[in-house]
């Protein structure tokens, strides 16, 4: 005889092992884990280790939990509702809510960062930004969508085997390819598998859709690693984001090269949302300057407004943090730069508003294809 939710909570005590699975092909498992505590509608777990690493899985994840209890094995189905951080980690575990009627896409915010030039510490904010949101309690998937020199995976010592192009050849499916990064953080190699995809034919590249739209029930939030530069592999990505976001660092150079791609940007009619993050100042006062003379060069000169999201300081930690592939806000998490990004998530996750246009991957792609020459038609 099938037990109840409620019977099966009242024979459960704190202390049981409990083993899960989710049957996703991200978080898959079995993962083991305690039962702290026995609520009235749920069940407090500690959050699951797998060979000694914590497992960060997401709010809203499926669950099977099996455990002995009363003489008998006990499988019973959950849904992770909620997530405490700190040293005292845990899930808490709920019954899943009835089948729904098949959802509409969700509006999930595509962000690309890029730059004028490299070398301003593009990937690094991409990486800790990502993380800083993840502790603000968002799901955060990063594509590394830099044609030239992907490396994410460098920069957070992990390896992953595929990457878009697979999924593009039809090799992998897109949930395979993705690899869990450090707090939980959603990492989907690119490579030219980005490229590809916007070259495929109609019949693949809405199959393409569908598994970007099952990657999206994972994602809150994704942020997307461009190059940098001007050439149309980079301003395609800024063109075709809900919003973007530019650093540049105080050389006059990485200044100077911002501006430009700013000024294609305004060339090309960009619609989009554009931030601003200067990167390595001597302090407040620097990025202050800085910032008000681009915003001010922007608006006066290229019509085009400039959102300030804020500065990061040069701080000796950053390099160190890279040397040790570890990323920062792990690494060194009160360092001064690292409490700089975790404000400017705060602000990003505070100033992401219902975008107009088409948001999410769909509308990602939809806009990236228009922006191919000979592919207008397609789209």
């Amino acid at each position: 005889m099938e037990r109840s939710f409620e019977e099966i909570l009242s024979i459960l005590e704190p202390g049981q092992e409990v083993t899960l699975e989710t049957g996703s092909v991200i978080f898959k498992g079995p993962y083991h884990s305690r039962i702290l505590e026995v609520l009235a509608t749920g069940l407090r777990i500690a959050a699951p280790m797998d060979n000694g690493k914590l497992v960060l899985l997401p709010v809203g994840t499926q669950v099977t939990v099996t455990v002995d209890a009363s003489g008998e094995r006990l499988s019973f189905e959950t849904q992770i509702v909620d997530r405490t951080g700190g040293r005292n980690r845990s899930l808490l575990l709920c019954p899943p809510p009835p089948p729904e009627e098949e959802k509409p896409a969700r509006n999930v915010p595509v962000v690309a960062v890029s730059s004028g030039k490299g070398g301003v510490g593009k990937t690094m904010l991409v990486v800790n930004l990502g993380i800083a949101l993840c502790r603000l309690g968002m799901r955060v998937c990063v594509i590394d969508g830099d044609l030239g020199t992907a490396n994410i995976d460098v920069l957070i010592n992990v390896s992953s085997r595929y990457n878009l192009a697979h999924v593009a050849r039809g090799e992998r499916h897109m949930l395979e390819v993705v690899v869990e990064g450090p707090e939980g953080l959603i990492v989907l190699p690119g490579g030219s598998g980005l490229q590809e995809l916007t070259t495929l034919d109609e019949q693949r590249f809405a199959a393409m859709l569908a598994q970007f739209r099952e990657l999206e029930e994972y994602a809150d939030i994704i942020l997307i690693d461009t190059g940098s530069g001007l050439s149309p592999s980079v301003t395609n990505f800024l063109m075709a984001a809900t919003e973007s976001v530019l650093i540049t660092t105080p050389e006059p150079h990485a200044i100077t090269d911002c501006y430009a791609l700013i000024k294609v940007l305004a060339t090309k009619d960009h619609s989009g949302l554009l931030r601003l993050v200067v990167n390595r100042v001597g302090g407040e006062a620097e990025a202050r300057d800085i910032s008000r003379k681009m915003t001010f060069a922007s608006r006066r000169f290229l019509h085009k407004e400039l959102d300030v999201l804020g500065h990061i300081d040069e701080d000796p930690a950053v390099a160190r943090s890279i040397r040790q592939q570890e990323p920062l806000m792990v690494y060194a998490p009160r360092s001064r730069a690292a409490l700089q990004i975790a404000s400017l998530a705060e602000k990003l996750a505070g100033r992401v508003e219902e975008p107009v246009r088409e948001s999410g991957t769909q509308g990602f792609f939809r806009r990236l294809r228009r922006l191919i020459p000979g592919l207008e038609s397609r789209a």
